[in-house]
């Protein structure tokens, strides 16, 4: 199984490539490698989990619709799940550290 941020290797027209793997995606059924060479060219492959298999995937219209949905779906989205609603975020602290060490005595005799 390839993750993310891993490189590997892949001959296409008899010239190897060093590709780093962006995201690792399924999409019906199907699971999908969208990799990136040094010049910034994405490439997917279709990855066959059994057989630790990788086959390039080389119909436009199908490396369209992958990257489309792969742009739509992780990288367009301001939406970072159900920790967008969470109100630790909108909360301010309230701890103030000299007010903390603030304990109203006059000398440390009285504190202990």
């Amino acid at each position: 199984m390839y993750s993310q941020g891993e490189t590997f290797y892949h001959t296409f027209d008899d010239e190897e490539f060093e590709l780093t793997v962006l995201e690792n995606l399924i999409i019906r059924d199907k699971e999908y490698l969208i990799t990136e060479d040094f010049d910034g060219i994405n490439y997917i492959f279709l990855y066959d989990e059994d057989d630790d298999d990788l086959q390039f995937v080389d119909d436009s219209n199908e490396v369209n619709a992958v990257l489309d949905f792969w742009k739509d779906q992780y990288l367009g989205s301001d939406d970072i799940g159900d920790w967008d609603d969470d109100e630790y975020y909108d909360r301010e602290d309230s701890y103030d550290k000299d007010d903390y060490y603030d304990m109203d005595y006059d000398d440390e005799k009285d504190y202990y």
